[in-house]
């Protein structure tokens, strides 16, 4: 075996020649300094780096640092910076906001351009868990993008659910319907929501109006806005399905919000305002964006106002000044408005209006005892009868134009 030479033996190469002419060979020469400066300042910044900043743990948890630096800490640090920038830059236009009714946000292009873009985290963050991120509805939870509302596309309406929230409340197996008979019933409602394509049995519409549908749904089957109560006319479903008609059905027979019943159907809606999970401002701001999603009822133009009459003699000769006016309270008989529905008919045990047998007792027992059971709710009767927005002083009232109407 030949002893292998190194033809350049002076050159400080490996001796590894690559191709036959010897032009590629591998030398054995040192790093740059350059190179070698950096790797030596490297291997200083580890231990460094590892006693300023958190690193890795060492018994249970990572060592804090001596900056006391974290991550969270700088997150929160740039969300105050960004936040008091925008308080900075647009005050003015949260000011307009909080001290402008909706209707007036809605009417200003800038004021409700403004309350629709700074809404929609707002949105996200608290709302389209339920509704869908564009509010196109979950699953078991409603469209807020078509004009079908429950308790009303209104601007006011909207800001009172976000408000004080919704629970909605259907008696399970109204009047004690049985299940043949929920299973007529479904099918006439869902050939009625149908329209003119529909072919509802007019033999089934008896079982409609007599077992306590109408008191809520109406003897239109319109639903009423006051109590929450659905439209069943349109096709149109709170609770969708692929089976619809298993779904109508399970609804009648389970009902909505019945504790006692494990197949109930959950609809509840939480009450921000209340909770206090967001402010006024930021509600307002919801109400318009929800509001302009396509659904909401549309807004008038703001009136002119009309020139004021010349005063009277009397007025013009008066020393004394007049009293200042507060806005009174709503009427028993407006408030009733939204108590006719089981009242009227005596859904699930609830006292007819004017029935002088079923109020006596009741009379008896007084306004401040019947405003505990109002405000608690008792049955089937939810708390405040779902009038969420009655005072104590308009709960009375409308107990009091009920026990009027049966003395």
């Amino acid at each position: 075996m030949s002893e292998h030479k190194n033809p350049y033996p002076g050159e400080n190469n490996t001796g590894h020649l690559w191709d036959d002419e010897n032009d590629l060979r591998e030398l054995n020469n040192r790093p740059p300094r350059w190179y070698m400066w950096a790797l030596y300042l490297s291997l200083l910044a580890i231990p460094i780096y590892s006693f300023y900043y958190p690193t890795i743990p060492w018994f249970g948890e990572s060592t804090k640092g001596l900056a006391n630096w974290t991550q969270i800490v700088e997150m929160k640090e740039g969300i105050t910076q960004l936040e008091d920038y925008r308080k900075a830059k647009f005050a003015d236009t949260e000011k307009a906001i909080a001290e402008s009714s909706l209707e007036d946000i809605v009417r200003d292009e800038e004021l409700r351009n403004y309350a629709i873009k700074t809404a929609e985290v707002l949105f996200g963050d608290n709302c389209a868990a339920c509704h869908g991120a564009g509010g196109q509805g979950n699953k078991d939870f409603p469209v807020l993008v078509d004009d079908d509302w429950l308790y009303g596309g209104k601007l006011s309406q909207i800001s009172a659910s976000i408000t004080l929230g919704r629970k909605g409340n259907m008696p399970a197996r109204m009047m004690g319907i049985s299940d043949a008979d929920a299973d007529t019933l479904a099918t006439f409602l869902i050939e009625t929501g149908k329209g003119a394509q529909g072919k509802p049995n007019p033999a089934s519409k008896p079982l409609y109006m007599t077992k306590g549908c109408i008191g809520c749904h109406g003897p239109t089957m319109k639903g009423n806005v006051f109590m929450g109560s659905a439209n069943l006319s349109d096709g149109i479903y709170r609770f969708k399905a692929d089976d619809q008609k298993a779904s109508v059905i399970r609804t009648i027979l389970h009902g909505v919000n019945q504790g006692h019943d494990p197949q109930t159907r959950d609809a509840v809606m939480p009450s921000f305002g209340i909770s206090e999970v967001i402010d006024k401002t930021q509600i307002k701001k919801l109400a318009v964006y929800v509001h302009q999603l396509g659904g909401g009822v549309a807004v008038k133009p703001k009136p002119v106002p009309k020139p004021k009459a010349a005063e009277s003699k009397v007025e013009a000769t008066s020393t004394k000044t007049k009293p200042d006016v507060k806005v009174s309270a709503r009427s028993g008989k407006e408030i009733y408005a939204k108590c006719q529905g089981c009242h009227n008919i005596g859904v699930a045990g609830a006292p007819k209006y004017g029935d002088k047998t079923a109020w006596a007792p009741r009379i008896k027992r007084g306004v401040e005892d019947l405003l505990k059971v109002a405000k608690t709710g008792k049955g089937a009767m939810p708390p405040k009868g779902t009038c969420f927005d009655c005072s104590d002083a308009e709960l009375k009232a409308v107990i009091q134009y009920m026990m009027d109407s049966a003395k």
